[in-house]
């Protein structure tokens, strides 16, 4: 059974010959029209593409897995309508090669692939989820201590008016909660 897609969903999947930035909440639809998008890219038109010369790149290690599964069984289903299809048959194996994967993954191939050329050392690596947080913690704790040593009446109102105890921890929580809302909008 085919999809009915929204007005929205269609303009994403029509648009051709530039990037684009699909942005919407969870359970809208963005995985079914960026996988029809794709399908559409590598079967239809005058010279289809071929998957591996795409970039998909997803936010979650799940997201980029359920892409790559409902394109592979999409192709798998194309083919079963038309077993001839070279191009099809061709997609079916590029498929493993295909960039879908996540930011994270994308930047660190990036890297790993290009570390003469940005001249960094090629045994970097990845800081986990934790050692982000207690950066982020330290950073803002330097922010804090020199924002207070620089005694801007502005910042001691705000700083008082958040967290009017003998310590900050509820302004930082906020500051914390603020940056958080920040980095996860597009």
């Amino acid at each position: 059974m085919a999809i009915a897609f929204t007005a929205q969903q269609t303009k994403v999947l029509e648009a051709r010959n530039h990037n684009i930035l699909v942005s919407a909440a969870a359970g809208s639809g963005k995985t079914a029209v960026l996988t029809e998008r794709i399908l559409r890219m590598i079967s239809e038109g005058d010279s289809p593409l071929d998957i591996d010369r795409l970039l998909v790149v997803t936010f979650t290690k799940a997201a980029a897995a359920q892409m790559r599964d409902r394109i592979g069984r999409a192709i798998s289903q194309r083919l079963v309508d038309d077993p001839g299809n070279v191009h099809l048959q061709r997609q079916e194996v590029l498929i493993h090669n295909a960039k879908i994967t996540t930011m994270d993954s994308f930047f660190t191939y990036l890297l790993r692939n290009n570390f003469t050329q940005i001249g960094i050392d090629p045994g970097f690596r990845q800081m986990d989820q934790t050692e982000a947080d207690l950066m982020r913690r330290d950073a803002l704790e330097d922010f804090l201590e020199e924002k207070y040593a620089q005694g801007d009446p502005d910042f001691l109102a705000c700083a008082m008016y958040f967290s009017p105890g003998r310590d900050d921890k509820a302004f930082e929580e906020i500051l914390d909660d603020l940056y958080k809302k920040a980095v996860s909008h597009p």
